[in-house]
């Protein structure tokens, strides 16, 4: 017998079974993966990610409120005045812009819209500006030395308030024997220079009310010397706890 012949005898007969072998297995129930199973995508098209909050980096705060505005802190403390507010829009999953109101003339000719991009990291989501980037989610504002202070101070000179959102509210009791003597009611901002509290009545030209912490439970003003009031208690009808307050934000720096 041929020996060549019958090498392509064998030949023959091994593609003969081989397609009937696979002709006999059934189709693919679905098309292969091309992303393996068990791999987690950067950002998902199809994730609905809510950008509104608060967000801090190493230096910066930005508060994006959920109404479309949003407020940009140059340093880490949101007691201090904001550098930039304005508004904010989304593009797509992972782009969304920031558009600061304007400050200057030149603002008014080419309004400066910053891009915002969002990326998650080790699980945790960031956006990255133009010019800072590393912007972290906080779940709640972000500390700052004020903290310490917020709260209610009573004392014989009357109430004084140190609200969360930078906002404070003076209630004098003129009437009191040997009360220091002030005027009976003002509000405005406060804020904490690390030494003194410093109160700046809104809508006059009043000079700025210094106090001087004492301790931790004391404060020292025109007032007289105030202690902290006892935080009151509540029960949140539905079981949540309402979000903590933020401050509103001052007219930015020109």
């Amino acid at each position: 017998m041929n020996p060549a012949g019958h090498g392509r005898g064998l030949v023959a007969c091994s593609l003969l079974v081989a397609a009937a072998a696979s002709a006999q297995q059934p189709p693919p129930t679905r098309a292969p993966d091309i992303v393996p199973a068990d791999s987690t995508l950067d950002i998902d098209p199809t994730e609905r990610i809510d950008i509104s909050g608060w967000w801090q980096s190493a230096k910066e705060i930005v508060w994006i409120k959920p109404d479309g505005a949003f407020v940009r802190w140059s340093q880490p403390n949101r007691f201090r005045a904001p550098s930039q507010s304005g508004r904010w829009d989304r593009q797509n999953y992972r782009t969304f812009w920031l558009e600061p109101y304007p400050t200057k003339r030149s603002d008014l000719e080419a309004p400066k819209r910053v891009r915002a991009a969002l990326r998650r990291t080790d699980g945790k989501l960031f956006f990255d500006l133009s010019t800072s980037t590393g912007f972290a989610r906080c779940d709640a504002p972000p500390k700052a030395p004020e903290d310490q202070f917020v709260g209610r101070w009573l004392g014989p000179g009357g109430l004084l308030t140190l609200a969360a959102d930078g906002t404070y509210a003076v209630n004098a009791n003129t009437n009191a024997s040997g009360a220091p003597v002030v005027r009976a009611a003002h509000s405005g901002r406060w804020s904490f220079d690390g030494r003194s509290l410093i109160l700046l009545p809104t809508g006059t030209e009043d000079e700025p009310v210094i106090c001087t912490p004492a301790d931790g439970d004391r404060i020292v003003g025109p007032l007289g010397e105030l202690k902290r009031l006892p935080e009151p208690k509540s029960v949140p009808a539905t079981g949540a706890t309402s979000p903590p307050a933020a401050p509103a934000p001052s007219a930015p720096h020109r």
